[in-house]
């Protein structure tokens, strides 16, 4: 019991730092870009973001799954998530180099100049988000303290940077140099502490490099769509509306940003106590764990709704001024899209508990073909409502239908938990 109580605290402070880094990286993304948006004017900040959109795709691309797979691993066997972590870099700059190629190349010669600048800053920058595998690893043994650290560092100085570009009206072309500051930094800094702290040989034989890197060949290509689905759900509606009006995509922009302001709590709360759940080795224990972990998420999700409803306008107006007033008419609807994208991650990972590596494979396929269509039908019918709308549906089937065809609909069975006393009952021995 004593030691069940010290996991429990453990997990508990591991959420506590994670949120306070996750805040202030909020706090950086909120204020700052809207201090630059103003700065640069939406279509300018158009293009920053079409070239961010772009290559998040590429970085979901170049992990090929191994976020999950390292997370996973590294709970419940730490010189195992060593080895994959060190095994499967090349695989990550192959898949990473081909694709930002390919696309800096297309970019240079069919856009303009400063989109190709954005685009090659946000290409390097990428890359070192690609290697930083690190801030996982230290997520999974309960050490986001150090994630905090670094990236509250590497925030500071990009602030720093950002607002004396913006004060001093200095060059547009200058917002490359805390671009890539934001993942250089933290990079560097949990690289060197992760060679310290690492509890496998420094070296590891070519057959276990092999051994290793085949297994996330195969593992990592199931989950790659999985983990591809993420970033398509978020950046399609981007692109569409892109290609549609700048207007609507700095305004969708805006309203995304706040409603997932918030995301950070959700992603500690869910990261933390998936350590738990990942090694409670009863079933029934475990759907219960699920199902209270669900309702955590609704009811912070819940209390945001209240905060946005009451001041949202307010909010808005203050930040980013009277040209986003409209921003006020979909911000609930992204608040509900961020709900729904909470559940559904609790689902997915918990599936990942029993292995469902093919299954997620093909939902993934599944959904994103659904997103792909919805979106460009949605967005080109009804514009800035329409991309709102696309990606509300997705999520909601994602959370939802999509998860009830895997073996005895277990995830169903924890959504209905999620309304039924007994679940909160206290468990005698």
């Amino acid at each position: 019991m004593v030691l069940i109580g010290k996991l429990k605290n453990k997990v508990f402070v591991n959420s506590v730092w994670m949120m306070s880094e996750k805040l202030i990286s909020i706090f950086g993304l909120i204020f700052v870009t809207s201090f630059v948006a103003k700065y640069i004017g939406p279509e300018n900040f158009g293009k920053l973001t079409f070239a961010s959109s772009i290559f998040s795709i590429i970085q979901t691309i170049a992990m090929f799954g191994s976020e999950n797979i390292i997370f996973q691993k590294t709970s419940k066997n730490r010189k195992l998530g060593e080895y994959i972590i060190d095994s499967t870099k090349i695989i990550r700059d192959i898949l990473y180099l081909a694709f930002s190629s390919f696309t800096l190349f297309y970019i240079y010669y069919f856009a303009d100049y400063l989109t190709f600048v954005f685009s090659l800053a946000t290409s390097v920058a990428i890359y070192f988000a690609v290697h930083d595998v690190y801030s996982i690893y230290f997520n999974a043994i309960l050490q986001s303290k150090i994630n905090a650290y670094c990236n509250i560092l590497a925030l500071i100085i990009s602030l720093i940077i950002r607002y004396c570009i913006a004060k001093f009206q200095l060059a547009i072309e200058l917002l490359c140099v805390p671009i890539i500051m934001i993942t250089l930094v933290p990079f560097f800094i949990r690289k060197y502490l992760y060679a310290r702290k690492k509890v496998s040989e420094s070296d590891i034989v070519i057959e276990k490099f092999k051994r290793y890197r085949k297994f996330m060949l195969g593992v990592g290509r199931k989950l790659a769509f999985y983990s591809l689905s993420v970033a398509i759900f978020t950046k399609t509606s981007q692109l569409f509306l892109g290609v549609e009006s700048q207007y609507d995509l700095g305004i969708y922009t805006v309203a995304m940003t706040l409603g997932n302001s918030f995301y950070f709590v959700l992603v500690a709360i869910i990261s933390s106590y998936f350590t738990q759940i990942y090694v409670e080795k009863d079933f029934e224990k475990s759907q219960n764990m699920v199902a209270k972990l669900s309702l955590v998420i609704i009811l912070i999700c819940s209390l945001v709704m209240v905060i946005f409803s009451l001041t949202g306008h307010y909010i808005i107006e203050w930040l980013y001024g009277k040209q986003y007033t409209s921003v006020n008419n979909i911000l609930i609807f992204t608040v509900f899209v961020t709900l729904f994208s909470g559940l559904s991650t609790i689902a997915e990972k918990y599936l990942l508990k029993f292995n469902a590596y093919d299954y997620l494979k093909k939902k993934t396929l599944c959904l994103v073909v659904f997103n792909i269509m919805l979106t460009a039908v949605s967005v080109h019918f009804w514009g800035l409502n329409g991309a709102v709308f696309a990606i509300l549906t997705t999520e909601i089937m994602s959370f939802s239908i999509f998860n009830y065809f895997y073996k005895d609909r277990i995830i169903l069975d924890v959504q209905k938990r999620i309304f039924l006393p007994s679940t909160y009952r206290k468990e005698y021995n």
